[in-house]
């Protein structure tokens, strides 16, 4: 629509509702579609020319032919109403100057955009609606009456255009029923990725703080008793609280590090792995549980994931022996072969009571962990007694 008609459409729009909707729908036409209407009005009034019928053309029939295919610029709002305002206009034009090829045509655009606009029933409807219209057409346009023969070749020409509007339309479905598949498919890893780093950050923070807080705790009641006892004993437990608070918070860091954007600073501290086990199993022993360490050598290009995974489920292990097991010496074992990590650890604290008890935090986390890599954690009494935890780690592609 022109600039200058645009005030007169505004003016038409205070009438009533339905009316302001189809001026709208008009406004906002497509300038294909209006392209096809001015194609539509020159077809029909071209068609009786160059195929000498001997129709002289004049205003009325100008203003018949342009009020036909005038609707054909809203086809895509309105197909349905459209092809019965066509329908019926193209049966006045044949009646009045005969437009056989270009009334065709025009039919043939009109129920296409109903196969391709509205649903597989609405175009069986239609397809039962064309045979009655096509064999009007013809008697009206005809010299002869009904001609079977042309019948059938127009009702053959609207039929598979209906058909191809049709089967375009389910094509379409099909495509935006994949996108949307696509779609779902990406919001699910996308969540599944935000859920895994949450927990993997959730894991980290608990065995870092579970962790050195239980040593705290032991080392505290341990220092508060060597002070009753023996004042100048308790001074060493307290540096042995500093010096893992001091670890516990550098690790904190490290982690809530993490958070931070890519852009931030490096962690403080690198990841841990196998190599750090003595360090760990040496500051449990200063808690007052002996571990004996039985560490196979650390294989070269072992994944850090994989490393960092064992050293935590070593770390949550001998925290629930400082904390539950009330045990005197405890076996940390590492071994490598045929491509699994097996890491165990193994106390000589009381048996556990025979009824079952629901998971802790700590035993559900290890099992997290390991199910992450792609191994499995298991927990509980051992062969000889005490408590024994043992995971199994794929590690594909390391040699020791």
């Amino acid at each position: 629509m022109t600039g200058a008609g645009r005030p007169f459409l505004r003016r038409l729009e205070k009438w009533p509702q339905p009316v302001g909707h189809v001026l709208r729908a008009y406004e906002a036409a497509p300038e294909l579609d209006v392209a096809f209407a001015l194609a539509a009005f020159a077809g029909l009034l071209v068609d009786p020319v160059l195929r000498g019928t001997g129709v002289h053309l004049s205003v009325g029939t100008s203003v018949l032919a342009g009020v036909t295919a005038l609707p054909l610029v809203v086809r895509r709002r309105y197909p349905l109403a459209v092809l019965t305002a066509v329908s019926a206009g193209l049966l006045a034009c044949l009646a009045v100057f005969r437009p056989n090829v270009a009334a065709v045509g025009i039919v043939m655009l009109a129920v296409y955009t109903v196969g391709i606009q509205g649903r597989r029933g609405r175009s069986l409807i239609v397809a039962t609606a064309m045979a009655p219209l096509v064999a009007a057409a013809v008697v009206v346009s005809g010299s002869t009456g009904f001609e079977p023969g042309t019948t059938v070749a127009r009702l053959a020409l609207v039929l598979v255009a209906l058909a191809a509007g049709d089967a375009r339309r389910g094509r379409r479905a099909l495509a935006q029923a994949a996108a949307e598949k696509v779609e779902r498919e990406r919001e699910a890893a996308t969540r599944h990725r935000f859920d895994a780093e949450r927990l993997r950050l959730a894991h980290e923070l608990h065995d870092t703080v579970a962790h050195t807080l239980v040593a705290i705790n032991v080392r505290a009641a341990a220092a508060s008793h060597r002070q009753r006892a023996q004042p100048d004993e308790g001074l060493a437990a307290l540096e042995e609280i500093k010096r893992s608070s001091a670890d516990a918070l550098a690790e904190l860091r490290s982690t809530l590090k993490i958070l931070r954007p890519s852009g931030g600073k490096a962690p403080l501290r690198p990841t841990q792995g196998l190599v750090d086990l003595r360090e760990l199993v040496d500051g449990v022993g200063g808690a007052g549980v002996d571990i004996d360490l039985q560490l196979d050598p650390v294989p070269r290009e072992l994944p850090e994931a994989i490393a960092h995974a064992a050293y935590r489920i070593v770390q949550e292990s001998l925290t629930n022996v400082l904390r539950h097991s009330g045990a005197a010496h405890a076996v940390v074992r590492v071994t490598l072969a045929e491509d699994v990590l097996t890491v165990e650890t193994h106390d000589d604290g009381p048996t556990a009571p025979s009824h079952p008890t629901p998971p802790g935090q700590g035993l559900q986390g290890m099992a997290e962990r390991a199910a992450a890599v792609g191994g499995h954690c298991e927990a509980g009494v051992g062969p000889g007694g005490g408590w024994r935890v043992r995971a199994r780690l794929p590690a594909r592609g390391a040699r020791a």
